[in-house]
C-alpha cells in the first residue's frame, strides 16, 4: 500500500517536472522570437542573451528527453 502511494507521487512529480520543462522551453522560444524582432527593428540584436536562451533550451530539451525515456 505504501509503495503504491510512493510510486504515484513519483510519477506525479515526474509528470509535473516534464510539464514545467516544456513550458519553459516554449517561453524561451517566444522570448527569442521577440528579442530578434525587436532587435531587428532597432538594428541591434542581443547575441549574448540569444545564446544564453538557446543554451537553456538545449539543456531543458536534454532533461526532457531523459525524463520521457
Amino acid at each position: 500500500m505504501l509503495k503504491q502511494i510512493i510510486r504515484r507521487l513519483r510519477r506525479n512529480k515526474k509528470r509535473e517536472h516534464a510539464e514545467y520543462l516544456w513550458r519553459s522551453i516554449q517561453q524561451l522560444r517566444t522570448e527569442i522570437i521577440d528579442d530578434v524582432l525587436t532587435g531587428h527593428s532597432q538594428n541591434r540584436i542581443p547575441v549574448k542573451t540569444l545564446k544564453r536562451k538557446a543554451a537553456l533550451i538545449k539543456k531543458y530539451s536534454r532533461r526532457l528527453r531523459i525524463l520521457q525515456t
